[in-house]
């Protein structure tokens, strides 16, 4: 209708018509420009929030599995510790050596999830969660988890020396009675535990057969050494994700 008012105004030479009819002309197609801009920018506001609220439930599981995969370590450099100071005093030898020695050998090595995270990269969303330093919080958790990742999924020389020394129907008896138990946190699986106590009934033969086996390995000690050593870098690699993930949670829960 405008387009043929135009039309009629020029035919009739009715110039300030025509300028009047082109001046609302292009007001309206700057104010839908507008409209179509500020529809945009809010549907691009709604995905950040979206993305940002999945981000912080991400980030969130990750702290609560640390948090168990750092207590999985700590126990077994308590196996580990324990095992040291019997292997410098073979009179201490009991159950508890060949209890030690196989519980120091258990990992956990369930990866971290970083899905939303990536698809939020690969989406060009991360400019959305918040301001550069929120931003820098979040990637430089994620950093931290391809590191931690790294050290947890290292095994060790000793791992594969115990178990191969130690009798298989003795592992059979301690992967059932102390292996890995589910840790669940309001009803969500997030991760792994050893038992507390691990006292299972090994026959008195195959006990004495599986204390003689590794007490009789000469580089043992150095091997549990080297075995400490990774499970200190471990403990430690954990701590500083954890704490650069609650420090990405306080930034995107602040924005």
């Amino acid at each position: 209708m405008l387009t043929r008012r135009i039309r009629a105004h020029v035919a009739g030479h009715i110039w300030f018509a025509v300028a009047d009819d082109l001046t609302t002309f292009a007001t309206g197609v700057f104010l839908g420009i507008q409209a179509s801009n500020w529809n945009s920018a809010r549907i691009e506001a709604g995905k950040a929030q979206e993305y940002r609220e999945r981000l912080i439930s991400e980030i969130e599981f990750n702290r609560l599995q640390y948090l168990q995969q750092l207590a999985y370590a700590q126990k077994v450099q308590g196996h580990a510790l324990s095992l040291l100071g019997q292997l410098r005093n073979p009179s201490a030898r009991g159950p508890a050596f060949v209890v030690d020695a196989y519980q120091a050998t258990q990992t956990d090595i369930w990866p971290a999830k970083r899905f939303i995270y990536d698809e939020m990269v690969s989406a060009g969303m991360v400019a959305g969660i918040g301001s550069p330093r929120v931003q820098q919080l979040a990637s430089d958790f994620y950093l931290g988890v391809d590191s931690t990742g790294a050290a947890l999924s290292h095994e060790t020389p000793y791992r594969h020396l115990v178990r191969q020394l130690v009798p298989f129907e003795i592992q059979q008896r301690l992967r059932s009675e102390c292996g890995d138990r589910l840790v669940a946190v309001e009803g969500q699986v997030v991760g792994i535990a050893l038992a507390d106590r691990c006292a299972p009934a090994i026959p008195p033969d195959m006990l004495a057969a599986g204390i003689a086996r590794l007490g009789s390995q000469a580089n043992l000690e150095q091997e549990l050494n080297g075995h400490l050593a990774a499970l200190e870098q471990k403990i430690g690699l954990l701590r500083l994700t954890i704490r650069q993930s609650e420090e990405a949670l306080a930034g995107l829960n602040s924005r």
